[in-house]
C-alpha cells in the first residue's frame, strides 16, 4: 500500500467526522463512501449502504448536535482506526430515548475499512454506559 493510499483513507475518515458528522454534509458521503457500504453495527432502522449511514448521521447528529475530538487516527493498509470522544447535548431520540436536553460526553473506537479511498465497512465500540449514565437511561436506573 502507498503512502498516497494511506493519506487518501486518512483524509476521507477526516472529512467524514468534520464535514459530514460535523456540518451535516450528507452529500459529501457520495464522493468517501461506497454504495454498499457495511454497517456491522447499524443503528436500529438504519437501513443498509450508503443510504443507511446517511441515515445513521442524521440521527447522531438530531441527538446530539456532536462535536467530536479525535484523539487518535491510526492507518493501516485498507483499515482506519479512530478513537474519539462526543460531547453534545442529547436533544432528540436515540436509542429509543427520549431527549432528555442534558450535556453529554463519552467516547468510542470506530474501525473502517476503506476501498480505494472510500469508506466500505464500519465497526465500533461506544462507552453507551457514559452515555446511559449521563442521561439516565435504562442501565442506569
Amino acid at each position: 500500500m502507498t503512502l498516497m493510499t494511506l493519506e487518501r483513507n486518512r483524509t476521507s475518515i477526516l472529512r467524514f467526522f468534520r464535514d459530514v458528522i460535523g456540518a451535516g454534509n450528507l452529500d459529501l458521503l457520495d464522493e468517501i463512501a461506497v454504495e454498499d457500504y457495511e454497517d456491522h453495527v447499524a443503528l436500529s432502522g438504519q437501513g443498509r449502504g450508503r443510504e443507511g449511514l446517511k441515515l445513521r448521521v442524521a440521527k447522531i447528529r438530531a441527538a446530539f448536535q456532536p462535536r467530536h475530538e479525535l484523539h487518535d487516527v491510526i492507518v493501516d493498509a485498507d483499515r482506519v482506526a479512530v478513537h474519539w470522544t462526543l460531547s453534545g447535548v442529547h436533544s432528540a431520540e436515540f436509542l429509543g430515548l427520549t431527549p432528555t436536553r442534558k450535556r453529554v460526553e463519552f467516547d468510542g473506537v470506530d474501525i473502517y475499512t476503506m476501498r480505494d479511498g472510500r469508506m466500505a465497512a464500519h465497526w465500533n465500540v461506544v462507552d453507551m454506559w457514559a452515555f446511559y449514565r449521563q442521561v439516565g437511561g435504562p442501565i442506569h436506573k
